[in-house]
């Protein structure tokens, strides 16, 4: 059976905070950043193009692998889900994981903005969980927590893994299983590992993915630099890992892609690059 999905990540909404108690920890360096540089980058016109781009696009999914935000404000994230409105009309084909930057600082108990504005995306239990179709399934990982000022790693959470085994235990053997997260596995081959801005537990996560065959494809963002790279198994088909970050910043000298059209038919995937003029 075919199904399409759009897959979109690290949009950066911004505003500064407008507030005394809004201007917490490392929010003073968020909002440096962005008058700097980011929200050159990341003008809101090209948010509303993306959303007019995907508008007239085939797609049975959307996916977003997080950082809606810049300094998880509240302002930021209604902003989003303003501009976003027309593509979440149907929340069942719509997937959404939370970013580093939408946990950016720590807030109230019982207050979580990205629950708040996008939680009906991704749900309450430990994974979100959406069945494309009888081949294919989705499932979201929510690995982004708040970091001291100048880290921006996350997690998954060892109950994480757990529960997606025992989800993979509970699907037929021959089902193919997408994880949407929001931080890479992989790196191009000039990348300097950072581990302050990566995951802490990166290489057994990996490991672990690898190891269950009916895994064939991983979605994130976080690195604004879009790819699409392969990692072989011992036995069993490649682990095909896509980037589709910063898709509405302004186009870099030789960008390629800004997002991505994933084809799912049977067992086969088709990624197209997709760039925003």
């Amino acid at each position: 059976m075919r199904a399409t999905i759009i897959h979109i990540s690290d949009l950066h909404f911004h505003s500064y905070p407008q507030k005394l108690q809004d201007w917490k920890s490392k929010r003073i360096l968020g909002a440096a950043n962005l008058l700097i540089r980011r929200a050159r980058e990341f003008p809101l016109q090209r948010a509303k193009l993306l959303v007019d781009r995907i508008q007239d696009m085939n797609c049975d999914h959307l996916v977003i692998s997080g950082d809606m935000t810049q300094l998880s404000l509240e302002r930021e994230f209604s902003l989003a889900r303003e501009i976003l409105e027309p593509l979440l009309a149907q929340p069942e084909r719509v997937t959404i994981i939370p970013g580093n930057h939408d946990r950016y600082v720590r807030q109230p108990s019982g207050t979580d903005l990205f629950t708040q504005y996008f939680g009906e995306f991704f749900g309450t239990n430990e994974l979100h969980v959406r069945n494309l179709n009888q081949e294919w399934v989705i499932v979201g990982w929510d690995s982004a927590h708040h970091n001291d000022w100048i880290t921006a790693a996350g997690t998954v959470k060892g109950s994480t893994i757990k529960a997606t085994e025992t989800l993979l235990k509970s699907y037929p053997e021959k089902t193919n299983f997408i994880i949407a997260n929001h931080y890479p596995l992989t790196f191009p081959e000039d990348w300097k590992f950072d581990r302050s801005h990566e995951l802490y537990n990166l290489v057994p996560v990996r490991n672990w993915i690898l190891q269950n065959q009916q895994i064939s494809l991983y979605l994130h963002g976080h690195i604004h630099r879009n790819w699409l790279h392969c990692l072989p198994r011992d036995s069993g088909p490649d682990l095909m890992l896509v980037n589709s970050a910063a898709s509405c910043s302004k186009l870099y000298s030789g960008q390629n892609s800004s997002f991505h059209q994933i084809v799912l038919d049977d067992g086969n995937v088709k990624v197209t690059p997709v760039l925003l003029n």
